[in-house]
């Protein structure tokens, strides 16, 4: 994971691992569920976009699940 100081907002959203910070984290959190907004007002809703919701959302607690253990041990 890359240090606080590194990479801007930019990298956080496109990365696979977590933001450096919890605060970055939850920033990025709220950017991907106005996009999944977005693309839900262009598409309307059907299975498929749910079922990439669903993916979404499971990815995003992972991935802050995993930052969790990381945020921590640097306190």
């Amino acid at each position: 994971m890359k240090q606080p100081d590194e990479g801007n907002l930019f990298t956080d959203l496109m990365e696979l691992g977590p933001a450096p910070t919890m605060a970055r984290e939850i920033v990025v959190i709220v950017i991907s569920i106005a996009i999944v907004a977005v693309l839900f007002a262009i598409v309307g809703t059907s299975v498929p976009a749910f079922v990439a919701l669903g993916v979404i959302v499971a990815f995003m607690g992972v991935r802050f699940v995993i930052g969790l253990r990381h945020w921590e041990k640097r306190s």
